[in-house]
């Protein structure tokens, strides 16, 4: 059994529930627990054990009022995993200018809350758990337990680093925001020294956390998993292009761009976004004549759209004020893409960790609108690019990202084994 620590459920839509979803999918359901804090709804596809407090949640235990947190398939209907599915920040607060004070007050509150820590032992020990799993965030209360949990368990800790939280700059840091940012580092210093095994999500993260904290024995790159198509699709002539994913954080522009260039190769073509976008993003997006937008697609009917598409995307904002903070950025949709057997580009800067990445295996990459437009123009027509393209994406996706939930099992059970 293992017994999985973070923010956010095992998930189809979230980003990083969907990375530890598909990272420990090598595990059957009952293999699995997981101790979250997020409002979504328990994933018995992914886990069938867990144990949930959410914000309202904790600060409702202040007031002595009780609330559900452990959820079993057999105890759990539709009714009421959505009747507990818990009341989420009221949206005004989402929208408020970020404020660490607020953040600081936050973490504060989780650790003093008598949200049911009793509750939680019971059911860690009720499981016994062979191995704990955190997916690495910000959170001074949930470093702390987990340190309490593998002190008490003694049981093996694998630490998973998907962004870069821990390795931030203090002296971009002031105040009070420069002591909390401190006391991570110090934090998880004690994390790895309890861990057995260190995964990161892309080769740039495990590089500038050992430059910050050292190498560790036991630590290796963990790609986003996805299943591979058995074969590559070579289109006769490029007639549908997808983007499907994130559209906040700058990418609506880079879209439009990448949108520009290809009418002006040929005029019939569009490109198809799928996702959810905010009011603002979305004007602009259909406002745009080189773009359809089509909202957010489930899994299975996404699956058919990329069996139906001729060209993937990718892209990355080219903002100056939003390239810093997304310099370890890394899509989990970029293994779909490369595993799908069709085009892949990305149009991404070459200083994020993406972009490093695809360039160092070869993918197709644009970094500036003079490498998109001749990779757009080579691809739309060229039929031999298109066949290159596609079968050097697919080769990508053999080679790395197909198979890696089994390696991790491999991983973690070399652990418990003592080999």
């Amino acid at each position: 059994m293992l017994l999985v620590f973070s923010h956010s459920g095992f998930s189809d839509t979230d980003a990083n529930g969907i990375t530890m979803k598909k990272l420990l999918s090598a595990y059957e359901p009952s293999e699995k627990a997981q101790f979250y804090l997020d409002t979504a709804q328990p994933d018995f596809t992914a886990a069938e054990h867990y144990f949930r407090v959410t914000d309202v949640q904790m600060i409702k235990a202040f007031l002595l009022k009780k609330s559900k947190h452990i959820f079993t398939p057999e105890k759990t209907t539709k009714t009421t995993a959505s009747k507990a599915a818990a009341k989420k920040v009221p949206g005004f607060l989402k929208k408020r200018k970020y404020n660490f004070t607020l953040k600081y007050l936050r973490e504060k509150l989780w650790g003093i809350s008598p949200w049911g820590h009793r509750a939680l032992k019971k059911w860690i020990d009720a499981l016994s758990p062979q191995a704990l799993v955190y997916m690495v965030g910000e959170s001074h209360f949930m470093d702390k337990l987990v340190l309490k949990t593998c002190k008490r368990t003694g049981r093996p800790l694998v630490l998973y680093n998907g962004e870069a939280y821990r390795i931030i700059d203090l002296k971009q840091r002031h105040g009070l925001e420069r002591m909390y940012y401190r006391k991570s580092h110090k934090l998880y210093r004690k994390l790895l020294d309890r861990a057995s095994l260190v995964l990161y999500n892309c080769p740039m993260l495990q590089r500038d956390y050992e430059k910050r904290y050292g190498e560790k024995k036991e630590s290796s790159v963990a790609y986003n998993t996805a299943v591979c198509a058995e074969t590559v699709q070579i289109p006769e002539k490029i007639r549908t292009v997808t983007y499907f994913g994130n559209l906040g954080v700058g990418r609506d522009e880079s879209l439009m761009r990448v949108a520009k260039q290809l009418r002006s190769i040929d005029p019939s073509l569009h490109i198809d976004v799928y996702g959810k976008a905010l009011p603002e993003i979305e004007q602009r997006l259909n406002a745009c004549e080189g773009i359809r937008l089509h909202g957010f697609l489930q899994a299975d009917a996404l699956h058919r759209v990329i069996e139906n598409t001729d060209l993937l995307l990718h892209v990355e904002s080219f903002d100056p004020a939003i390239m810093p903070k997304l310099r370890y950025a890394f899509s989990t949709k970029i293994a779909q893409c490369l595993c799908a057997g069709r085009c892949f580009l990305s149009f991404a800067p070459e200083q994020t960790a993406s972009t490093q990445y695809l360039l160092s295996v070869g993918a197709s990459v644009a970094t500036n609108e003079t490498e998109l437009k001749e990779q757009l123009e080579s691809l739309v027509h060229d039929r031999q690019a298109r066949r290159s393209c596609a079968e050097q994406a697919l080769c990508i996706g053999r080679e790395n990202h197909h198979g890696q939930a089994e390696l991790v099992r491999r991983q973690i059970g070399a652990i418990l084994n003592g080999t």
